[in-house]
């Protein structure tokens, strides 16, 4: 919940700097273009996975899931911007398992969550007829916590992840926008000792953005 809590204060963070937009005036650019600072909090729903196993145990969780996740950078060129992320992203339908056979089902929020840390890049397309649609990439690491009945806490394992996301937003007013777009996040760490941690969302995604 901690790591749920930071994100809650990121998306705060982020709409605070959209209602406050006044003092950084120096940092906008023209309305209605992408350019000067750039801020981006997004809530989405969809399907997430995760699959933990060491050959002998397995721990699943597939079904509906949830994320958060917050973007903020500058624009290098117009339309081209260069951002930090973050993102948070909770699990459904839990099963545990021995050899195979199912030992535990919760179909609960109650599993696990995955923390996903990195930076990336947004570009939209300069194209009238295509006006606000946008691709974005992020690569970055992913870490796990498992909140299950057979352990609780954060196991301390990092997953090399990456982030693609296309979508559209529709101009607000002359510097936000709101957004909808399609999201896939996949991570996979994989050891001797540890087993395999590997994990995949994709998500509809509704923003509210600041160029």
């Amino acid at each position: 919940m901690k790591h749920l809590f930071a994100l809650m204060l990121l998306a705060l963070s982020l709409g605070a700097s959209v209602a406050f937009a006044g003092p950084l005036e120096t940092l906008m650019g023209s309305p209605f273009t992408h350019d000067g600072l750039f801020a981006k909090a997004s809530v989405g729903v969809g399907y997430a996975s995760f699959e933990n196993t060491d050959g002998e145990e397995t721990l699943i969780a597939d079904g509906f899931g949830m994320e958060l996740h917050g973007k903020l950078g500058f624009y290098v060129i117009p339309d081209l911007v260069l951002h930090a992320n973050m993102g948070f992203v909770m699990y459904s339908d839990f099963r545990e398992s021995r050899y195979g056979i199912y030992l535990y089902v919760d179909h609960d929020f109650y599993v696990l969550s995955s923390v996903f840390v990195g930076a990336g890049a947004t570009y939209y397309v300069p194209i009238s007829s295509w006006n606000n649609v946008f691709i974005s990439g992020a690569l970055g690491v992913t870490s796990y916590r498992l909140d299950c009945r057979r352990y609780s806490g954060n196991t301390g394992l990092k997953a090399f992840s990456f982030e693609i996301e296309a979508g559209k937003d529709w101009w607000v007013s002359e510097h936000i926008g709101l957004g909808l777009s399609l999201a896939f996040n996949s991570g996979d760490y994989w050891s001797d000792d540890d087993g395999v941690f590997r994990s995949s969302s994709i998500m509809l995604m509704f923003s509210v953005s600041f160029n």
